[in-house]
Parts: structure tokens; C-alpha cells; sequence
């Protein structure tokens, strides 16, 4: 299980995501800090925590933020939700928090997991994005999909918002139903450019919610042999800023 959890925020004018903060378990604690994404958002991240972007915080408790993703078990729809993300029910809070934070909130900002990376075993569950913006035949087309099917990546190197893109599509055809989340683009780029890697990493379908928004739709797992030294999420935006000495 992953021990650490990534806040992105979505500008709603260009709809681009951006990462701003870490959350991580350290013993019996939890610790929050913002990242090297925050400083290209100016004020935007202060203004959204109230926080100092430069300080860590370490509490018992998770902070508001947090907390008010996971929802109440006596909500009516609790278990259809928890079906969609995929909860077995045996999660711990922090568990928890990893599947119910993929929900885009109503401040735009989503929380996810990092990779689990073990023995050079890359391993990572997403939700397929973009589908609400793909051509009418790809959604009809992911209604007919079934768990345990294969998904084929492309990277698409000249898309004009991320150069680091991974789109998806079915074996079968040439129709593109969505792409890998851009939080973990540049991981899957990085594995998926080595042909070593590429020749046996798979992408398959997890869950397919047929009644679940698009952002909910499609529950995909991919797994890889990572290279020695290949690092998870090592991008610019990932790397914690705060003050040492705070």
C-alpha cells in the first residue's frame, strides 16, 4: 500500500491539473506538506489551505481537508460509491482516504496515491481519464468492457497540453477511450519509452462502473518491471518545499 497521498488542483479556465501538497504517514502521525507545484500557482495554494506553504505540519488527526473526503457509512449511496472505487471494507482511514480521494471535489481538487514500487515492481490502479471528452463511439464502446481486458498505451507525444500524455485504447481497434491521469504521465513515459519494459507491462481493466460518472467509469491496474534506480513521481512538482527549520 502506497504510504503517501498527492493534492492536485484543476484551474477551471485551462483545466489543467496541478500538484501542490504531500500527505504521508510517519509513524503514528500524519504529515503535510506542499510541494515545488504550489510555487507556479503564485497564491492559490495558500488561499485554498489557509496554510504556510513553507512550513510542515505534522498532527494525530487528519486535517479538515482530509477528513471531509471520506464519506459517512450511513449515506444511502455509501456502498454503491465504495463498490466503484474498489474498497474491500478492511481499509484503515489512511486506506481509505487513498480510494476516496480519486472523487473530484467541488474545489477542484482531487487526491491521489503514489505507486506502489516494490523489488523494481511498478504497480498503480487509476481511474481512465477524459472519457467525457472522447468521441461518442468510445463511450459506447468502454460499456461493453469487462474486467481482465487489456488496455494498449500510445504515448502521444505532440499533445498540445502534455507532452508527457499516455492515451488508451482497445486492442481491437484504433479508438482512443481516454488517457493515464497526467499526475502519473511522466512515470508511465519514462517506463513505457524502454522497450524492455514496454514489451511486458500490461494495463488491464479492474472495475467497469457502468453506472458510475465518466471520472468513475473505467478501474484500470498497471504493471511493469521498473528499471534499477527508477524512481516513482521524481518530478519538480512532487518534491516537498517547506522550511527545515519550522
Amino acid at each position: 500500500m502506497a504510504n503517501a497521498l498527492y493534492v492536485a488542483w484543476q484551474d477551471q479556465t485551462s483545466r489543467t491539473w496541478h500538484t501542490v501538497a504531500r500527505l504521508r504517514r510517519v509513524k503514528d502521525e500524519y504529515e503535510f506538506v506542499f510541494t515545488r507545484g504550489a510555487e507556479r500557482l503564485r497564491n492559490v495554494p495558500s488561499e485554498l489551505f489557509r496554510m504556510d506553504v513553507r512550513k510542515r505540519y505534522r498532527s494525530n488527526e487528519l486535517i479538515p481537508l482530509f477528513r471531509n473526503r471520506l464519506l459517512s457509512s450511513s449515506r444511502t449511496d455509501y456502498h454503491k460509491i465504495s463498490n466503484w472505487l474498489n474498497l474491500s471494507g478492511e481499509e484503515d482511514e489512511f486506506g481509505t482516504l487513498m480510494k476516496f480521494g480519486l472523487i473530484p471535489g467541488t474545489d477542484s481538487i482531487l487526491i491521489y496515491p503514489e505507486p506502489t514500487l516494490v523489488n523494481n515492481n511498478y504497480a498503480l490502479e487509476f481511474f481512465v481519464h477524459g472519457l467525457r471528452h472522447m468521441h461518442r463511439d468510445a463511450i459506447n464502446l468502454c460499456r461493453l468492457m469487462n474486467p481482465g481486458e487489456r488496455l494498449l498505451p500510445l504515448l502521444d507525444v505532440q499533445n498540445p497540453f502534455d507532452p508527457n500524455a499516455v492515451a488508451l485504447r482497445c486492442p481491437e481497434n484504433t479508438i482512443i477511450i481516454g488517457y493515464v491521469p497526467t499526475f502519473y504521465a511522466a512515470d508511465l513515459r519514462d517506463l513505457l519509452s524502454r522497450p524492455t519494459v514496454a514489451r511486458n507491462a500490461r494495463i488491464v481493466i479492474v472495475k467497469n462502473n457502468t453506472d458510475a460518472p465518466e471520472q468513475l467509469r473505467l478501474l484500470c491496474k498497471i504493471e511493469a518491471v521498473a528499471p534499477a534506480g527508477f524512481r516513482a513521481l521524481s518530478s519538480e512538482d512532487h518534491q516537498p518545499l517547506f522550511d527545515e527549520a519550522a
